[in-house]
């Protein structure tokens, strides 16, 4: 981890932290804690990040999700009670979004559902084999709530998580102003951020198409990035990836189901805005 810590403004001294985790890096910025809290809490936040990567990184051997997988539907695996709830909610997000968010969308073939929860073994069986979960499109806001909650327990009241550059969370305000204000990259405006969170979905940085459309299994590869403002980092990222796979007319439907939470369609030159992140 590296970690940055000033007082040179004694009305608001900041520590920044970052690290990698989940195949990318997360940046935070606390205001107004002093500097061993700060480095407590910047280790804290690492602890958290990597512990519910080990637990949701399809990639790694022992990690919960890598061990659904792995099972094909051969036998139930047993879950903890965090990802047996986590497992809950996607499946009810699934529903809500119109089947445009699926933690199965990778999978070989459509299987819906393509799992099923036992609340009395607290286990999941998958659909049968070739059902890959994968926690790609919503790792990372899931993180960024817990994230913010462990800060708010603390008592911190200003403070501004980056994940990926793709998702944002934000407690309380800037110290010096009414919000946090966050600015998409190749123009696409800036989001006032106050007790507030941002996602933001679309091609990667290099123009690669990777989110899937689970309802046909092709990859989305349109352009343009849709971004998702709401309370939870973990909502916005579970509707921004749903909206960018759903057909443009079916956007607003969709969104209407989330209350509080609003999108925005970036349209960009995607020649250039690949030109500025490689």
């Amino acid at each position: 981890m590296e970690f940055v810590y000033s007082a040179k403004n004694p009305q608001a001294p900041v520590a920044y932290a970052t690290f990698e985790a989940m195949h990318t890096v997360l940046e935070a910025v606390l205001a107004g804690v002093g500097e061993p809290e700060a480095r407590r809490l910047s280790g804290e936040i690492e602890r958290l990040v990597e512990t519910l990567d080990a637990k949701l990184n399809r990639h790694d051997d022992g990690s919960v999700f890598a061990k659904i997988n792995a099972s094909q539907g051969r036998e139930a695996v047993a879950l903890d009670e965090e990802t047996f709830v986590i497992l809950q909610l996607c499946e009810v997000f699934r529903k809500s979004t119109g089947g445009y968010f699926d933690i199965a969308a990778l999978s070989e073939r459509g299987n819906t559902p393509a799992y099923r929860l036992d609340p009395v073994t607290r286990s999941v069986t998958l659909a049968g084999d070739g059902v890959v979960l994968d926690a790609g499109g919503f790792g990372k806001g899931y993180a960024l709530d817990r994230v913010k909650k462990l800060l708010t327990d603390a008592g911190v009241g200003s403070a501004l998580v980056n994940f990926g550059d793709s998702s944002v969370t934000a407690v309380g305000s800037h110290p010096f102003g009414d919000c946090w204000q966050v600015a998409a990259t190749a123009g696409g405006g800036t989001f006032r951020l106050r007790e507030a969170s941002l996602s933001f979905s679309g091609l990667r940085p290099d123009g690669q198409a990777h989110i899937v459309d689970p309802t046909n299994r092709r990859m989305v590869s349109e352009g343009g990035v849709i971004a998702v403002e709401g309370r939870s980092a973990f909502v916005c990222e579970i509707v921004s990836t749903a909206l960018y796979a759903a057909p443009r007319g079916a956007r607003q439907g969709i969104v209407a189901e989330f209350e509080g939470y609003s999108y925005t369609e970036i349209k960009q030159d995607t020649e250039s805005w690949i030109e500025e992140n490689l």
